[in-house]
């Protein structure tokens, strides 16, 4: 006689026990997944992500990795991270530099130096003549104006006490102290207008003298032009040396420098922009 017979139970579908046939059991040796490359899983069988276990199936090949920042540690032991990390930085500081310098260039004074022979007639009354005129405007803080001669000959002296005469007349003052000009001002001045020829080529001179000696801009020789190169009234190319003539040959010089003042001060701020900002 038979025994008791087991109570069955309902078939599993063919697709749940593919699964289970399928699914590797840790505790068993004979595990089917480490014996064999398999990747397919049946469809009803949830997917976990590769990402998200411990444990590598064999022949199943995962996606990438995303990858991972380096560490300061990592970047101190590996020359390459170190360098890029280097380079990276040092291109942030130039852009950094680079806005300053622009930035610093904007706020700097437009510079403007007048030049004759003994800076005590011509140059001391261009620098009063402009400066009046820079006033009138209201741009006193965006210029830094000055004066200087070719030579040191009446260096710490005022002006010509007939070119401030005649100045005054005209509702200027001349206050300015002379000086000879110095390899700075090469440097300094951003514009430097001579009297005349031979002012021009004394300048450019000095400035072939100096340039061995010290660091000097190599395009400062364009920063030098002529005064009347400005006159838009006048038709003269050059201020004439007043100071061994009479009164009127003092006046003249303040009719070329008014008119040539008032087209130098036109043309920079033309040329720039944040003056009149």
């Amino acid at each position: 006689m038979p025994g008791p017979v087991a109570p069955t139970l309902p078939a599993a579908s063919s697709s749940t026990a593919a699964a289970f046939s399928l699914a590797p059991n840790p505790t068993a040796r004979g595990d089917p997944l480490a014996s064999r490359p398999l990747c397919r899983i049946a469809a009803s069988a949830p997917l976990v992500p590769l990402a998200a276990t411990s444990r590598h199936v064999h022949g199943c090949r995962s996606a990438p990795a995303p990858p991972a920042v380096a560490s300061p540690q990592h970047q101190a032991r590996n020359p390459r991270l170190r360098f890029a990390a280097a380079a990276a930085a040092e291109g942030m500081a130039a852009e950094a530099s680079t806005a300053d310098e622009a930035s610093a260039a904007q706020a700097k004074p437009f510079a403007v130096l007048f030049v004759c022979l003994g800076n005590i007639c011509r140059s001391p009354a261009a620098e009063a003549v402009f400066r009046n005129l820079v006033s009138k405007r209201g741009f006193d803080s965006k210029f830094n104006i000055d004066s200087a001669g070719t030579i040191g000959y009446h260096e710490g002296n005022k002006a010509d006490s007939r070119m401030r005469s005649a100045s005054k007349k005209r509702g200027i003052e001349v206050t300015s102290i002379s000086r000879p000009i110095k390899p700075s001002d090469f440097r300094d001045f951003d514009l430097i207008l001579a009297m005349d020829r031979q002012n021009y080529e004394d300048i450019l001179d000095a400035f072939e003298r100096w340039r061995h000696n010290e660091p000097l801009p190599e395009s400062a020789p364009n920063k030098v032009k002529l005064m009347c190169s400005y006159c838009k009234r006048h038709t003269e190319s050059e201020v004439p040396d007043p100071y061994y003539g009479g009164p009127q040959g003092f006046e003249k010089v303040l009719d070329l420098l008014e008119d040539a003042c008032e087209s130098l001060l036109d043309s920079i701020v033309a040329d720039n922009a944040n003056i009149s900002a």
